[in-house]
């Protein structure tokens, strides 16, 4: 192999010393005596460079002449700060030197041409690297960066030769500080470093898909501008990626020359020490690697030394410990740039996010998450609340490669090991403190055991050798399980807890709303048996229990158990805490439920600002809070104020989610929802039809989620005029109901009143009357829907003129609504309307009056002004003054109920035309 005599030894010297390294014994020899021959002094400093990589440590001495050449490849602080700038490179001037290192020296430079001012970073290749390699890693960089656009990535915006025809590139300049200096100056708590890290992560995906990998992650090579956004730079070794199978073999030729150019030791992954093909896991470990010390503020593995050995002990066999292990009590510094102590950052770290650092830094590529965009959503899992994917390295894999390492050692070490673990048990049990935390492990690792004895029996049961051929769905293993492991339950009263809150959930998540409260609410009993040593489990279970119920609208319990775990989880964990927001979440549904809109709305606005707080815009959980407190919005009537909410909880739910899950496909709904309240049924149906087929592939038809939006959409026909479109759908929600809530429940109470609504509609009062009276009986006894069921009983009759009946029902769903929802809330304004109306037909004109204008005191209190509900009593009640002979009262009730009806309705809507006559006729007092 021929180097030439290129006018950089340093080059030459490089290249015959990747060389030699992989080489060994006669073959090395004979390559040093052909370089001698070339160059005696250049082989003198070979034979040195040699013997110190083979050296243990570095305590044997670099030469004195080839130490300085070679750690110019590698040491970025040896060139000369005070030399003097060049006066321009391209168009650009350089400003200030920025750094330097074994490719060249970056420069802060800066661009004036016809007013546009422009400052950049220009990368200039140091004179004399103009080899083959160099210049071709050059140039890839620059290939690289040029396909890259993303904000997270520094952008290239020029390249070309100097004057002196050194090759250079010009990248977007970056004014900030690295990553784990800006984070430790601003304090972010760990929350705040996860969603910066996985700003990173993106950026680190989306160079994948471009097919590239950095390969030299680092805190130095991220920078954080004044915005607080980190920027990934240098992609000096990055490495571009097979666009298909056939390319692998060659582009992965250029591993080994990355052996000990192209890495930092501390942030070096193992096959790149190793001289292996590296890949996007290359990439996936650097980052577990920078999150490492993200989360806790130290490495996760140092070299006590730059020799070979030493670096290959540290990145290719220590393990580093657990990052909730690695925060000592001498580590308050660290913890206080954390906004945190060092017990509670080891309790925040210990479980899941252990977990996921450590998958990540798996030695063996294969064993670490297959690509970054996995990592990215077991992070956005644990952030979510949700169970990870990354679980510990078992035991016997560990060992199986420590016997595959140390096989001789461990056959010639084993009598020894016997005896010293025969002493080291006797001196466990003599020591109480080991052994409480022995028993205490040996605990945890039973119930571990019996965790996953138990999950075993589901999966066992819902494989199709088991179940005689059938694929079974997730409520059909766990039907088929639950027998075997309900047997197995009593034995372990926290297995038993776990296992009954995860799997009353799945029931609820599954539709079977009362297979769910029966076994949370035996969740509930074990979880109080061990409150004292386990509060946050009692949390989770009161809040569990809590949900099921607000979702079968038994209120009065849902809301005692959810204010019990707010209660707790704030004794427990702080003022702020995902749990704490989750549950002011299922708060604020229930005071939905409740349609106390005004209680609702303000925890959502808490849950929300607390959502932001925590995890940033982009999150599903924000995204939750901002459509819940959308649907308040709309419930209150706000619609202008509803539909921008309703629709940026959709955008985010479409951008962070996928096609079709059930949220996602819920925000659909409640978007075509708001549309038809602003009279775009067109709009609105479609997006109802996309959301019903979506909730159906993902759910099932029979789910009663599944029945809530086909019941949205057949009113929605309804309303359009298309009943005998809404019909059927209004029967299949009834079945729906029937088969999974049972005849007694408010939802089947719910549908039976919708019926009965579709058929007065369509001129059948008998049979809208068998419905609504069937709705009566399905309701509870006590139960918010069985006024507005009444109401709808004293339309009937009023609208077929039996006056006294309507007035009789009016009257009772006062009663009953005043006791649901209080003396002024609207419904009950609505009441007080149609009674009015129902007493003016019967001539008792004083009573009328008096009931309208209590109707309109709570519209004007409760809604907005100018809100197009108002203008429902303001008609009624011009008429009837109209008839009391103040026919200038009547023209200002009529003006009013226009302008009200213009805005909110249009010129040219029937009701704005109908409005106008009638004001018309007041006004010329026809």
């Amino acid at each position: 192999m021929n180097h030439g005599s290129g006018p950089d030894p340093r080059v030459r010297l490089d290249a015959w010393f990747d060389e030699a390294l992989s080489l060994e014994g006669d073959a090395r020899d004979a390559l040093l005596r052909r370089i001698e021959v070339e160059d005696a002094a250049l082989a003198e400093e070979l034979r040195a460079l040699l013997a110190w990589a083979s050296a243990d440590d570095a305590a044997l001495p670099l030469p004195a002449a080839g130490p300085a050449r070679w750690a110019a490849l590698f040491d970025d602080d040896l060139a000369r700060d005070d030399a003097p700038l060049p006066d321009r490179i391209g168009v650009w001037t350089p400003v200030a030197r920025i750094g330097h290192g074994g490719m060249g020296t970056v420069y802060r430079v800066e661009r004036d041409a016809d007013g546009f001012h422009q400052t950049g970073a220009l990368k200039l290749l140091r004179p004399g690297t103009e080899s083959e390699d160099f210049l071709r890693r050059f140039t890839e960089e620059r290939r690289i960066l040029a396909t890259l656009t993303h904000p997270g990535i520094a952008r290239l915006l020029d390249g070309g030769r100097s004057a002196d025809g050194r090759p250079y590139l010009v990248m977007e300049y970056v004014d900030g500080a690295p990553l784990d200096r800006d984070c430790d100056h601003r304090r972010l708590d760990i929350d705040a470093r996860i969603a910066m890290f996985l700003q990173i992560a993106d950026a680190v995906a989306h160079a994948h898909r471009n097919l590239v990998a950095h390969r030299d992650l680092k805190p130095g090579n991220i920078l954080v501008g004044a915005d607080g956004a980190p920027k990934l730079l240098d992609f000096g070794i990055a490495k571009a990626l097979p666009a298909s199978a056939g390319d692998s073999a060659n582009r992965d030729t250029e591993a080994s020359s990355t052996r000990l150019r192209a890495f930092t030791p501390d942030y070096a992954a193992p096959e790149q020490v190793l001289g292996q093909a590296t890949s996007t896991v290359t990439d996936v470990y650097q980052l577990g690697l920078l999150l490492y010390e993200l989360l806790t503020g130290h490495r996760a593995q140092h070299a006590q030394d730059a020799s070979p050995r030493a670096v290959e002990a540290a990145v290719c066999a220590s393990e580093p410990l657990r990052p909730s292990e690695r925060i000592g009590d001498d580590d308050r510094e660290r913890c206080a740039a954390r906004a945190t102590t060092p017990a509670a950052l080891r309790r925040k770290l210990r479980g899941d996010l252990d977990n996921i650092v450590l998958k990540a830094l798996r030695k063996a590529p294969e064993r670490r998450y297959a690509s970054v965009a996995l990592m990215i959503e077991d992070l956005e899992r644990w952030r979510r609340g949700q169970t990870v994917r990354a679980r510990p390295e078992t035991w016997t894999y560990r060992t199986g490669k420590f016997l595959k390492r140390n096989a001789w050692a461990v056959a010639a070490s084993t009598t020894i090991f016997a005896l010293i673990l025969g002493y080291a048990i006797t001196a466990t049990l003599q020591a109480d403190a080991l052994a409480r935390e022995r028993d205490r492990a040996q605990a945890e690792a039973a119930k571990a055991r019996k965790t996953l004895a138990l999950l075993n029996t589901v999966f066992a049961l819902s494989s199709t050798r088991n179940s005689g051929g059938i694929q079974l769905s997730a409520r059909q293993a766990l039907d088929a399980a639950w027998s075997t492991i309900e047997k197995e339950l009593g034995s372990e009263p926290e297995v038993e807890a776990e296992l009954l809150d995860a799997i009353g959930n799945a029931y609820r998540e599954a539709g079977e709303y009362q297979t769910a409260q029966r076994l949370l609410e035996r969740g509930l009993r074990t979880s109080r048996r061990l409150s004292g040593s386990r509060p946050l489990l009692l949390a989770r279970a009161e809040r569990s229990l809590g949900h099921a119920l607000s979702l079968q609208e038994d209120f009065a319990p849902a809301q005692t158990h959810l204010r019990a775990a707010l209660s707790r989880y704030r004794a427990a964990l702080g003022p702020r805490d995902p749990d704490i927001a989750k549950t002011l979440h299922l708060l604020g549904v229930l005071e939905e439920r409740r349609s106390d809109d005004v209680a609702a709305a303000s925890l959502h606005r808490d849950a929300l600002a607390m959502r932001r707080d925590l995890f940033g815009e982009r999150d599903p959980a924000v995204a939750e809070s901002i459509n819940r407190l959308g649907l308040v919005l709309r419930q209150q009537g706000d619609y202008a104020g509803a539909e921008p909410l309703l629709s940026q909880a959709l955008t985010l739910r479409r951008q962070l989610l996928p096609p079709q899950h059930p949220d996602l496909l819920g925000s659909l709904s409640n978007v075509a929802m708001i549309r038809a309240d602003l009279g775009e049924y067109d709009a609105a149906e479609r997006l109802y039809r996309e959301a019903l087929a979506g909730l159906i592939a993902a759910l099932g038809k029979d789910h009663p989620e599944v029945a809530i939006v086909m019941n949205n959409l057949a009113l929605l026909l309804q309303k359009s005029g298309k009943s005998q479109d809404a019909r059927p759908l209004m029967e299949e929600v009834l079945r729906i109901r029937r088969r999974a809530l049972g005849e007694r429940h408010p939802l089947t109470a719910q549908s039976l009143n919708d019926m009965g609504l579709l058929l007065a509609g369509n001129g059948e009062p008998e049979a809208a009357e068998r419905y609504y009276l069937q709705a009566l009986d399905a309701y509870p006894d006590v139960h918010i829907g069985r006024g507005a069921t009444v109401f709808n009983l004293g339309q009937l009759a009023e609208r077929h003129g039996d006056f006294a009946t309507a007035e009789r029902r009016y009257r009772e769903a006062i009663v009953l609504q005043r006791k649901d929802f209080g003396a002024d809330h609207d419904r009950i304004g609505a009441d007080l309307n149609r009674l009015g109306v129902v007493l003016h037909r019967q001539g008792r004109l004083a009573e009328a009056e008096a009931s309208m204008r209590q109707a309109l005191a709570i519209y004007r209190k409760r809604l907005p002004a100018g809100h197009r509900r108002i203008a429902l009593v303001l008609m009624p009640l011009s008429a009837l003054v109209l008839e009391r002979g103040r026919r200038d009262e009547a023209v200002a009730l009529l003006e009013e109920a226009l302008q009200i009806r213009r805005a909110a309705l249009g010129e040219s809507d029937p009701l704005t035309r109908e409005t106008a006559d009638a004001l018309r006729r007041a006004t010329l007092g026809a």
